[in-house]
């Protein structure tokens, strides 16, 4: 991807209002076709400048026990006082030997840093109401080169962008969603007893569950997250076959994480019962339910990934996620400052390059590129 592209798809992702935890994981994915970097994450910051959760792609539980549960191990006051020097006169640092010569033989780097394979880095820091609340890291393996001078500042100067996003974030209720193409099957008992799970499955549970890494909460090494709805399908499930009112055996739960979609089912034939009123149908004792995991993201963010690789002028894109708002012709012009003829014309060129006629067609089309 042309930089120039990726410099707007970064921007226009952070004036999206979308949540904060999907705005942060699109942007750590996104940044990888501006600056080249093996693994990005964005650390949440809480008055004290300590850890207060993670956003990552590639975090491992044991990084994070250690990371989030465990900062006075990895940060010494010291090191703390020259961190808070050093980012109250810049927003990025490019080098951690700036903070402490040695940092390579200290325990943040062999506990949290080498075990995610992480060995240079990009620090910069996220301001919202003029104090400081995270800090995103670009990281690169020791067989990679170090970020240098032009990375830096390709950095610093998406960081206001970033700040913009926090701001501007808005409630994940507010917002319309389609598939992501992210699923994920858990297998349980009758009495919703985790059986087994796949990798996506677990992925799914947490983001269900927090939305984000959060510190204090768990051991994330070991443990694996139970949002309600998982066991309250389950529980509906098992009711309707013991003829016993109960909803439908499925539940939808958003969070800043995006639209989770619960659905119960039994795994194995039902035994035919010969006794009572019901369906002549019924589970055995032992009996397994599968529960599928449906993630969906919103309408927005899907429709300006899409976008990315398309004939459309950046401009053309604004107009296109505009009228995925629903919005009249003149209020798209208000929006974006534009006299209603300009707004019809980029319609119509927008139409001819899709070869679209209406609102509908325009989604679909967008959104069918990137199944």
């Amino acid at each position: 991807m042309k930089q120039s592209k990726a410099q707007a798809y970064v921007r226009q992702l952070c004036c999206l209002g979308l949540s904060r935890e999907i705005m942060i994981s699109e942007l750590l994915r996104a940044l990888h076709s501006l600056i080249p970097s093996e693994d990005n994450f964005f650390a949440g910051l809480d008055q004290n400048y300590s850890p207060a959760y993670v956003l990552a792609e590639q975090f491992t539980f044991e990084a994070l026990d250690v990371y989030l549960n465990q900062p006075a191990q990895l940060f010494t006051p010291e090191y703390n006082v020259r961190a808070v020097q050093w980012f109250t006169a810049h927003r990025v640092l490019p080098d951690f030997r700036i903070l402490d010569d040695r940092f390579y033989q200290r325990d943040f780097y062999h506990l949290v840093l080498r075990l995610n394979n992480h060995h240079y880095a990009l620090q910069g820091t996220v301001y919202q109401d003029g104090r400081v609340v995270g800090m995103i890291v670009l990281c690169r393996p020791p067989n990679q080169s170090p970020f240098n001078t032009s990375h830096r500042q390709q950095f610093e100067q998406m960081l206001p962008y970033l700040d913009h996003g926090l701001q501007v974030a808005c409630s994940a209720i507010d917002q319309d969603y389609v598939d992501s193409g992210r699923s994920g099957l858990v297998i349980l008992n009758r009495d919703g007893t985790i059986v087994s799970l796949s990798k996506a499955a677990r992925t799914l549970l947490f983001l269900a569950t927090y939305g984000a890494l959060p510190a204090g909460q768990i051991q994330f090494s070991r443990a694996v997250a139970m949002p309600p709805a998982l066991r309250q399908v389950c529980a509906r499930l098992d009711r309707i076959f013991q003829e016993q009112d109960a909803p439908p055996p499925v539940s939808v739960e958003t969070n800043a994480g995006g639209r989770f979609i619960f659905r119960a089912h039994w795994l194995e034939p039902l035994a035919l019962n010969t006794s009572g009123d019901g369906l002549g149908v019924s589970p055995a004792a032992h009996a397994l339910i599968g529960v599928t995991i449906d993630h969906q993201e919103p309408l927005r963010l899907r429709l300006c990934r899409a976008m990315r690789g398309s004939r459309l002028s950046i401009r053309e894109q604004d107009v296109c996620l505009a009228l995925a708002d629903n919005l009249s012709y003149p209020a798209i012009a208000a929006r974006l400052h534009l006299s209603p003829s300009t707004v019809v014309t980029y319609i119509r060129r927008i139409h001819e390059k899709l070869g679209t006629n209406s609102r509908e067609e325009l989604l679909k089309a967008l959104l069918a590129s990137i199944q």
